[in-house]
Protein backbone atom coordinates (compact mmCIF):
# COMPACT_ATOMS: atom_id res chain seq x y z
CA UNK A 1 0.00 0.00 0.00
CA UNK A 2 1.01 3.06 -0.77
CA UNK A 3 1.08 6.19 1.48
CA UNK A 4 -0.50 9.81 -0.33
CA UNK A 5 3.10 11.40 0.37
CA UNK A 6 4.69 9.17 -1.62
CA UNK A 7 2.74 8.92 -4.28
CA UNK A 8 3.38 13.13 -4.54
CA UNK A 9 6.72 12.24 -4.51
CA UNK A 10 6.26 10.50 -7.21
CA UNK A 11 5.02 12.63 -8.85
CA UNK A 12 6.83 15.59 -8.33
CA UNK A 13 10.27 13.32 -9.26
CA UNK A 14 8.63 12.59 -12.72
CA UNK A 15 7.51 16.37 -13.55
CA UNK A 16 11.03 16.88 -12.62
CA UNK A 17 12.61 14.65 -14.89
CA UNK A 18 12.58 14.23 -18.98
CA UNK A 19 9.23 15.41 -20.56
CA UNK A 20 8.50 11.80 -22.44
CA UNK A 21 5.14 9.54 -23.40
CA UNK A 22 6.79 7.08 -20.88
CA UNK A 23 6.78 10.01 -18.04
CA UNK A 24 3.32 10.99 -19.08
CA UNK A 25 1.85 7.38 -18.53
CA UNK A 26 4.09 7.25 -15.24
CA UNK A 27 2.38 10.07 -14.08
CA UNK A 28 -1.23 9.17 -15.45
CA UNK A 29 -1.43 5.92 -13.36
CA UNK A 30 0.17 7.92 -10.40
CA UNK A 31 -2.94 10.37 -10.41
CA UNK A 32 -5.35 6.92 -11.12
CA UNK A 33 -3.65 5.41 -7.86
CA UNK A 34 -3.83 8.83 -5.76
CA UNK A 35 -7.40 9.35 -6.79
CA UNK A 36 -8.68 5.55 -5.92
CA UNK A 37 -7.19 5.40 -2.73
CA UNK A 38 -7.23 9.04 -1.84
CA UNK A 39 -10.25 10.55 -3.09
CA UNK A 40 -10.24 13.57 -1.01
CA UNK A 41 -7.53 15.02 -2.56
CA UNK A 42 -9.40 13.69 -6.43
CA UNK A 43 -9.66 17.90 -7.02
CA UNK A 44 -6.39 19.28 -6.23
CA UNK A 45 -3.55 15.74 -6.00
CA UNK A 46 -0.45 18.08 -6.24
CA UNK A 47 -1.28 18.67 -1.87
CA UNK A 48 1.60 19.29 -1.45
CA UNK A 49 3.03 18.12 2.74
CA UNK A 50 3.75 21.92 3.63
CA UNK A 51 0.19 22.59 2.54
CA UNK A 52 -1.34 19.87 4.65
CA UNK A 53 0.11 21.12 7.47
CA UNK A 54 -0.52 24.68 7.16
CA UNK A 55 -4.53 23.52 6.02
CA UNK A 56 -5.64 25.16 9.20
CA UNK A 57 -4.52 28.35 8.43
CA UNK A 58 -6.15 28.61 4.84
CA UNK A 59 -9.24 29.21 3.20
CA UNK A 60 -11.84 26.36 3.64
CA UNK A 61 -14.29 25.73 1.37
CA UNK A 62 -17.57 25.81 3.62
CA UNK A 63 -20.35 26.98 1.76
CA UNK A 64 -20.26 30.92 1.25
CA UNK A 65 -23.26 33.20 1.66
CA UNK A 66 -22.26 34.98 -0.82
CA UNK A 67 -22.55 34.04 -4.79
CA UNK A 68 -19.64 32.65 -6.03
CA UNK A 69 -17.73 34.60 -9.41
CA UNK A 70 -18.58 33.03 -12.40
CA UNK A 71 -16.81 33.63 -16.03
CA UNK A 72 -18.64 35.98 -17.96
CA UNK A 73 -19.70 35.47 -22.19
CA UNK A 74 -16.41 36.91 -23.81
CA UNK A 75 -17.08 34.73 -27.08
CA UNK A 76 -18.24 32.50 -29.46
CA UNK A 77 -15.66 29.72 -29.10
CA UNK A 78 -16.52 26.25 -27.92
CA UNK A 79 -14.29 26.49 -24.89
CA UNK A 80 -15.52 30.48 -24.48
CA UNK A 81 -19.51 28.97 -24.20
CA UNK A 82 -18.83 25.47 -22.57
CA UNK A 83 -17.06 27.64 -19.21
CA UNK A 84 -19.18 31.06 -19.29
CA UNK A 85 -21.44 30.95 -16.41
CA UNK A 86 -19.64 28.55 -14.53
CA UNK A 87 -17.94 28.73 -11.07
CA UNK A 88 -14.51 30.69 -12.03
CA UNK A 89 -12.85 28.20 -9.52
CA UNK A 90 -14.05 25.22 -10.90
CA UNK A 91 -12.95 26.66 -14.64
CA UNK A 92 -8.93 26.98 -13.27
CA UNK A 93 -9.15 24.02 -11.84
CA UNK A 94 -9.85 22.76 -15.00
CA UNK A 95 -7.45 24.44 -16.95
CA UNK A 96 -4.57 24.13 -14.33
CA UNK A 97 -4.74 20.20 -14.98
CA UNK A 98 -4.66 20.97 -18.54
CA UNK A 99 -1.34 22.52 -18.14
CA UNK A 100 0.05 20.09 -16.01
CA UNK A 101 -0.59 17.56 -18.96
CA UNK A 102 0.55 20.41 -21.61
CA UNK A 103 3.84 20.73 -18.87
CA UNK A 104 4.69 16.76 -19.82
CA UNK A 105 3.65 16.66 -23.59
CA UNK A 106 4.70 19.97 -24.80
CA UNK A 107 7.07 21.73 -22.76
CA UNK A 108 7.62 24.77 -25.27
CA UNK A 109 3.94 25.43 -25.35
CA UNK A 110 3.83 25.29 -21.63
CA UNK A 111 6.58 28.12 -21.11
CA UNK A 112 4.83 30.23 -24.32
CA UNK A 113 1.46 29.97 -22.63
CA UNK A 114 3.07 31.59 -18.93
CA UNK A 115 5.70 33.76 -20.61
CA UNK A 116 1.89 35.08 -22.08
CA UNK A 117 0.51 35.33 -19.09
CA UNK A 118 3.24 37.30 -17.38
CA UNK A 119 3.49 40.00 -20.26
Amino acid sequence: MFTKYELLDGVNEIMEGKHTIQNCEKLAAIYTVLDHLYPENAENPQKTALNVQNQGYSYDNKVETESKPVVGRYGNSEFLQAVAGNDIKDVLLLINELMDAITVLNPRLYDSVIRRLYE
